[in-house]
């Protein structure tokens, strides 16, 4: 997995992860309170897009990764996105810094690869061990 800083205005498709880091002011508790409350507002609410996970890294910074779920008739943008994410925020302040698109690393693909060859060799296996012991 890479992240690969994007565009806030650039159009995200279904099945896109991203990464939204924002910058918080307010107490650390009440900071981490109003992200429950926008994570449970956004996914009980939001048709478009599902935030996965959040996370605070340091006391003025949270990061939430989101999927996009559909883009029809709604254009999806990270901008979009974030605009709904701080309409529900209402304590603490939060401000989008930057926006990263998660895409596959070349080495993962290829794991990938490797992981359905390997999986084919042990179903051959399988296969040729039943069929052995039949005769």
């Amino acid at each position: 997995m890479q992240l690969q800083e994007i565009d806030k205005n650039k159009e995200l498709f279904p099945g896109d992860e991203i990464e939204l880091h924002f910058h918080a002011m307010g107490p650390h508790w009440i900071v981490a309170t109003q992200i429950a409350a926008i994570e449970f507002a956004i996914n009980r609410n939001e048709s478009h897009f599902q935030i996965l996970s959040w996370r605070l890294p340091d006391k003025n910074r949270v990061i939430f990764k989101v999927r996009i779920l559909a883009s029809n008739p709604v254009i999806v943008t990270a901008a979009v996105i974030a605009g709904a994410i701080v309409a529900v925020g209402f304590i603490a302040f939060l401000t989008l810094d930057k926006v990263y698109q998660i895409v596959e690393s070349p080495a993962g693909k290829i794991g990938a690869i490797g992981m359905g060859s390997l999986g084919i060799a042990v179903a051959a296996a399988v296969i040729y061990g039943i069929i052995a012991k039949g005769k």
